[in-house]
């Protein structure tokens, strides 16, 4: 018995093969923005993102703008403060009443990028200042932070204690 090697094609290659279509590496992650609800039906433009809250009365932010957001939470919240996660956040009220020396602000530069290491490993420190603003009994602290994916992008943030 012999088997035939030959094989029958009918019609015509499709020369428009369907593929798969391009996604990103990195999966985008969102969070809640605040203030927590805007109105309906309203677009809301920042240098970020433009968001769009046409389904849904809770607002939602990525990229940039989320990480702004959670660094600041970050730095305005004492450990202990948060349910849950009882070693999130800064102890940055300690500092109020100290001097205003490189002492006192090398220990907060060092508590704040070992809170930046720990809750956020995808952005990169470029620049931290710390400064006492005279005559005011408080501390201000900003950073110039770079995003570690595709795009590294750099932004500034600045958060007043106190």
């Amino acid at each position: 018995m012999a088997t035939t090697t030959t094989t029958n094609t009918y019609g015509a290659n499709n020369p428009y093969i369907p593929t798969k279509g391009v996604e990103s590496k990195h999966k985008s992650i969102y969070g809640l923005g605040w203030p927590f609800v805007r109105p309906k039906n309203r677009v809301v433009e920042t240098e970020d993102i433009k968001i769009s809250n046409e389904s849904s009365y809770v607002s939602k932010e990525a990229g940039v703008a989320l990480i702004k957001n959670n660094v600041k939470q970050l730095l305005s919240t004492t450990t202990g403060e948060r349910l849950m996660l009882p070693d999130f956040g800064v102890e940055l009220e300690k500092y109020l009443f100290e001097p205003a020396d490189e002492t006192t602000f090398s220990m907060i530069k060092e508590e704040v990028s070992a809170a930046l290491d720990t809750y956020f490993d995808t952005v990169k420190i470029i620049a931290l200042r710390v400064m006492s603003p005279i005559g005011q009994n408080s501390i201000l602290i900003e950073l110039t932070l770079q995003v570690l994916d595709e795009s590294y992008d750099m932004f500034d943030i600045e958060v007043k204690v106190g």
